[in-house]
């Protein structure tokens, strides 16, 4: 079995997400592999969800540019929150997906 890679760690809300390439035999190449939020929920020690700036954007979302609701992902979303500009991984803030009565996962 081949080792994984690490392709980069990522510091969001306290917490440390790690990335590591993994090879797709169909394109013969190695990509990094970010946390699947959708399927694996993760959650802030205060209830709010990470997200991946490409995520698909939920029914409670509202562009950052133009106010439009639904944006197509959660990069354009005013909800959305990244510790730093250009941070692939953040937190929802808005309070429609904040998990409530517990701490995070």
């Amino acid at each position: 079995m081949e080792e994984r890679r690490l392709y980069r760690s990522f510091w969001v809300a306290g917490r440390e997400f790690r990335v590591y390439y993994e090879y797709f035999s169909e394109m013969e190449h190695s990509y990094p592999v970010y946390p699947d939020f959708v399927s694996s929920p993760q959650y802030t020690e205060d209830g709010r969800p990470f997200a991946h700036f490409v995520q698909e954007g939920c029914p409670g979302g509202i562009c950052r540019e133009d106010g439009s609701p639904e944006p197509e992902n959660c990069g354009l979303c005013q909800y959305f929150s990244r510790e730093a500009p250009d941070a692939p991984i953040g937190v929802c803030t808005n309070e429609y997906l904040r998990k409530t009565g517990q701490g995070g996962s």
